[in-house]
């Protein structure tokens, strides 16, 4: 990030002057372009777009694709891991129209070549509901249920090993006043906590390695929740806040940092507006692709100043992002104005 150790003067008159290199696009598409996407995977060589029917793969550099993997049978793509590890991604794949689906599939797919590394069945009772309350990464199902204690149902969230379904650790909700509990991230895991009455609101519950340490995060005032969307580089977790104001959402949106190790909410950044954000970690950094997926703005963890700005030319609401070395990858539902997948070189 050259940018890093430019002066402020730099960028005074040119923010966004400067347009990361698009690489290719997706075509325009016709009809069923395949919905929204559910998972991005990017390497320094392929990118992969998952939908309901099918896994696609591109050659990062230049478009050209590489190979295509589908559900078996009646089954869609319910669920995709958010990272990959050692080169492997996951799809969680079952048949959405059965509403008493007892066992849902597991396939492991190489990101360069679309080989099936493993796959296997996993007992679905232990997953609640699909796909809301489960995640995926980081080699983890994380889940969360229901365990009986005086009498009453509480809130229990488990991580399970992808590859052999074994329960790696489980933390009980103790806190009473919690009603329901649901997963945005399985690594690091991230739950929004969801409390009773009139007065209820909305936490999130960060857990550290072996599902120790849990730290709760609370909106500032004035907001009435946070974004389902996080990132988390270092000690420091980004997320949306929305706030209780409607009126107040039309200016833009807002996102809070966190420090994981005290719950502290250490800086706010508002981009003048924004709109559409997506955060995600890379390199170090925290980067937040926003306006429509039009614009690209990294921040520095330890205090959110920006460290360098893009264009991203072209839409995409609602947006899938994925970041390895200088690229960045785009994805959303084709239509009408968008294209499903871009890829950009930013510096």
């Amino acid at each position: 990030m050259y940018e890093d150790s430019a002066p402020e003067s730099v960028w005074k008159h040119s923010r966004w002057r400067r347009s990361a290199r698009r690489l290719w696009r997706t075509p325009d598409e016709k009809g069923d372009g395949g919905g929204h996407p559910l998972g991005l995977w990017l390497t320094d060589d392929t990118v992969v777009i998952a939908h309901a029917d099918r896994v696609r793969a591109f050659r990062a550099a230049t478009g050209e694709p590489l190979w295509t993997w589908r559900p078996p049978a009646e089954q869609v793509v319910g669920l995709v891991s958010a990272d990959t590890v050692d080169g492997v991604g996951v799809v969680m794949h079952y048949d959405d129209g059965r509403r008493d689906a007892k066992r849902v599939g597991l396939t492991s797919l190489a990101v360069g070549t679309g080989e099936v590394v493993r796959r296997r069945k996993q007992d679905a009772a232990p997953l609640g509901h699909l796909p809301a309350k489960v995640a995926l990464g980081g080699g983890l199902i994380a889940t969360t249920g229901e365990s009986w204690k005086d009498w009453e149902a509480r809130p229990v969230m488990r991580a399970l090993d992808v590859d052999t379904g074994e329960v790696r650790w489980k933390y009980d909700v103790t806190d009473p006043g919690v009603e329901s509990v649901s997963v945005l991230s399985a690594h690091p895991f991230v739950a929004v906590l969801r409390t009773r009455g009139a007065r209820g609101r909305h936490r999130l519950l960060f857990l550290g390695d072996g599902g120790t340490d849990g730290v709760t995060l609370t909106p500032p005032d004035g907001c009435e929740r946070f974004g389902e969307r996080v990132a988390v580089s270092g000690d420091v977790l980004l997320v949306g806040l929305v706030p209780q104001d409607r009126a107040e959402r039309d200016s833009g949106n807002r996102l809070g940092a966190y420090s994981v190790s005290t719950g502290e909410l250490l800086w706010e950044w508002h981009g003048k507006e924004t709109y559409q954000d997506t955060p995600l970690a890379h390199g170090g950094r925290l980067a937040v692709v926003h306006e429509y997926g039009g614009r690209l703005s990294v921040l520095d963890p330890a205090n959110g100043r920006v460290v360098a700005r893009r264009r991203l030319r072209g839409t995409a609401f609602d947006s899938l992002v994925a970041a390895s070395g200088d690229l960045v990858a785009v994805g959303c539902e084709a239509g009408d104005y968008s294209h499903g997948l871009r890829v950009f070189r930013w510096r």
